[in-house]
């Protein structure tokens, strides 16, 4: 099978790298892989020539490439090839994209709930198929070491890769009374206090309590493009609340990306390296012992942070998702509870007290995520869900 796989803009390059490794592993498996660059200045040409040779199926991270309407009908189906999506953030803060009427397309969601968020809108009627598969670990060609030895000598013993987003935003009380604002504020305010809710059961609860009403698909139409703003307080909510958890208990956390300044200035443990890239990350993951993760709201899903950091020999604590359940035992990846926060910087430590202990969990997470969750084994459920669209 052909594949052209799109590769657009990215903060730290991640989604770029996905696009790399990804065709990596379509060539292991057989199959041809062509990537043309949307962020070049020929891309138009590029793209014109992807599409005049037609391959079967085309693929962008985020949904990159997926625009492409001539008439109002999706490029991909005028030429009958198939189009996939990797969505790789909550489809609410890309709504024309996870909703695009593609009929042979595959939309992949690494969220349980971020699919039943798209098959709740009826705008998503016209999608060929919608389905749940988290990214693959992004890795280096060189297997890492793992032994005891090697990991006493990582020489990070807490790292965090990501923006700092700064205090929680709060749009909707800008705007004057309304049934509307009251909705909003109280999916936020539920949301808040439990990062394990997702904004659909919460704008339920909220439409139940207020007017002992039921979401309805014309509701949610109605919804759908507001919620954008409680989904991103909440988890503004969440990392801010972990880091300055951390920042006050001390912990030793070295921090990349953007927005940090404000952190850096008040937690002298915190120590700073600078913006980095997420091919540096790959990097900092084989000098790391320990990698945080926040999830941003991925409550039934996984984030590409856990199966990077422990391909990369790291051992991982994250807050808690019902897929990590799923695919980790405890001994592989070790979480924390947000109604338990306050004890994050006591499991942090004793974590980090036991360098035998924790190089065994790493090298559980990466034997694990060798076996479950590298890009091979995602191909391998993009390449069957293509073959099986009509």
């Amino acid at each position: 099978m052909r594949f052209v796989l799109f590769k657009g803009q990215s903060q730290y390059g991640s989604l770029r790298l996905h696009i790399d490794q990804i065709a990596v592993a379509l060539g292991g498996l057989g199959h041809e892989a062509e990537i043309v660059d949307l962020a070049t200045p020929d891309a138009w040409t590029r793209l014109a020539e992807s599409l005049e040779a037609q391959a079967d199926c085309y693929l962008g991270v985020g949904g990159v490439g997926s625009e492409v309407q001539p008439d109002g009908i999706s490029i991909f189906d005028s030429i009958g090839a198939a189009y996939v999506a990797i969505h790789v953030d909550h489809p609410v803060h890309m709504l024309q994209r996870v909703t695009l009427p593609i009929k042979r397309g595959a939309f992949f969601f690494l969220d349980r709930t971020h699919v039943q968020f798209v098959e709740a809108w009826p705008q998503s009627r016209g999608i060929g198929k919608l389905g749940f598969l988290p990214p693959g670990a992004n890795e280096l060609p060189e297997q890492p070491d793992t032994s005891d030895e090697a990991f006493a000598r990582r020489d990070i013993p807490l790292l965090f890769t990501g923006t700092y987003r700064g205090e929680p935003q709060t749009p909707w009380r800008d705007e004057p009374e309304s049934p509307a604002r009251t909705i909003l504020e109280d999916v936020a305010r539920r949301m808040a206090a439990d990062a394990t809710l997702p904004v659909v059961k919460a704008l339920r609860a909220a439409l139940a309590q207020a007017f002992k009403a039921e979401l309805t698909p014309e509701l949610f139409n109605d919804f759908a493009p507001l919620l954008q703003a409680p989904q991103a307080y909440a988890e503004t909510v969440h990392r801010d609340a972990v880091l300055r958890t951390l920042g006050e208990a001390g912990a030793p956390l070295h921090v990349y990306g953007l927005g940090w300044e404000p952190l850096i200035e008040r937690y002298p443990s915190f120590r700073y390296g600078g913006v980095g890239s997420f091919e540096e990350t790959l990097t900092l993951l084989r000098r790391a012992k320990l990698v945080l993760n926040i999830n941003n709201g991925f409550v039934e899903g996984g984030h590409e942070r856990v199966f990077t950091a422990m391909a990369g020999g790291a051992a991982v604590i994250s807050d808690e998702s019902r897929y990590y359940v799923e695919a980790f035992r405890e001994t592989e990846l070790a979480t924390y509870y947000w109604k338990a926060l306050k004890g994050l910087p006591r499991k942090i430590e004793a974590l980090l007290a036991d360098d035998r202990k924790l190089a065994a969990q790493a090298r559980a997470g990466a034997a694990r995520v060798a076996a479950d969750h590298t890009w091979q084994t995602r191909v391998k459920t993009i390449v069957e869900a293509v073959s099986a669209l009509p």
